[in-house]
């Protein structure tokens, strides 16, 4: 038995925004508008607001969405009193209006709805409606039910997680990823790659699941390089495309161990969450397969045969190319290592254990000791070393 949830209605094309402002009035009159930094991408949603005598209220998210911050904003969302919450940004923008569209109706402190540092007590209100338009092509946040919110307190990052956090409306319109910086695309795009490579290896699949990874694992691995390098529309158009498919995985299967460290690391540094995971991805399959082979689960090596041959394009691929493709994509994309943001040997204990504690890696395929985490951290801190020592 499984199930399957999505946003309520999803509507994606090119275009899509300016044809779909007609469907927020049915949520009322009052917004709170979320965006980020990059105004040009909201101006003609704002413009559609002040046309329609909509009362709003815009707040800007610079950054990943700390719990201080929130805590702040659903103060202020209280007292303006919203119809519906508009997120148009990127994931951080998304997760951050998600979580004010969960909180505004509901008392108390956001440390009473988290995960792993907080109560993680159920939603006792429903929240606010809530549409998302997503501006990159990373997260899939537009229709997954969780935020994922950074404790400064305790250096990791936690999710707000509930079925009544679906968004009630994704619109995912392509051109808004146009003419998005390089390294932030490539960013997002491993980000999208690694929701779908973890939720097809995970340990909880299902049929549903499959069918999306594979699709969307097939569109990504033709289209992140030519969406980053060349900005290529119809590229872009099958990212935003992958990773819309990426954000229903990740909502209806697992993850895996990518993500706790990646939970545990963001806390710590201040690299992009799509950097930390996609630097992660390759050492964990590598890890992984190991720990199956000296397992003897035949299943979970068929599963990153399949990977490999879907990404590759060939199906006499093995294990070992779908984990050269992604180290492959990860040099072509020219993406900053984490050593660059303070990744150090001496976090690597506390990384391990907290990791440990996060929800996404009991997805994992197979169980990875505190030992195993410790040896991905340091695989990658070497290949930081070679690559310098290259440049010199």
């Amino acid at each position: 038995m499984f199930q399957f949830m999505t946003s309520s209605r999803i509507v994606f094309g090119e275009g899509a925004l300016i044809n779909s402002f007609s469907t927020f009035n049915q949520f009322g009159y009052s917004v709170l508008l979320v965006t980020g930094k990059d105004s040009q991408r909201s101006e003609p949603l704002v413009n559609y607001l002040k046309q329609q005598n909509m009362r709003y209220q815009q707040v800007a998210v610079l950054g990943e969405p700390l719990i201080a911050m929130i805590e702040e904003m659903a103060a202020m969302g209280r007292r303006f009193r919203p119809d519906m919450v508009i997120s148009i940004g990127g994931g951080s923008v998304i997760d951050a209006g998600k979580a004010l569209a969960a909180l505004i109706p509901n008392q108390g402190s956001v440390y009473d709805y988290v995960e792993v540092v907080g109560r993680n007590v159920p939603l006792q209100a429903k929240p606010l409606p809530f549409i998302a338009i997503p501006t990159t092509s990373g997260t899939g946040s537009e229709v997954s039910k969780n935020a994922v919110l950074r404790s400064a307190q305790e250096n990791v990052k936690v999710s707000l997680r509930s079925a009544d956090m679906l968004p009630d409306l994704a619109i995912i319109d392509p051109t808004l990823s146009y003419g998005m910086d390089p390294v932030l695309s490539g960013c997002c795009g491993m980000d999208a790659f690694t929701h779908l490579m973890e939720a097809y290896v995970c340990g909880a699949p299902n049929p549903l699941t499959d069918m999306v990874c594979e699709e969307g694992l097939r569109r990504l691995a033709g289209a992140i390089v030519p969406a980053c390098e060349d900005d290529d529309p119809r590229a872009r158009s099958d990212m935003s495309f992958a990773a819309m498919l990426g954000g229903m995985a990740l909502a209806n299967a697992k993850l895996g161990a990518a993500h706790g460290l990646a939970s545990s690391l963001g806390g710590r540094l201040s690299a992009p969450h799509g950097l930390i995971t996609a630097q992660l991805a390759p050492y964990v399959m590598q890890e992984n397969v190991l720990a199956a082979r000296e397992a003897g689960r035949a299943d979970v090596l068929n599963r990153y045969r399949q990977l490999a041959c879907i990404l590759t394009g060939r199906t006499d691929a093995d294990i070992a190319d779908g984990i050269a493709w992604t180290k492959r994509t990860l040099e072509r994309l020219n993406l900053p290592p984490v050593s660059e943001y303070g990744l150090c040997d001496t976090m690597f204990d506390e990384v391990a254990e907290d990791a440990l504690l996060s929800n996404a890696i009991k997805g994992n395929p197979l169980p990875l000791n505190k030992e195993r985490l410790q040896g991905i951290l340091e695989q990658i801190c070497q290949e930081c070393k070679v690559d310098i020592s290259n440049q010199v």
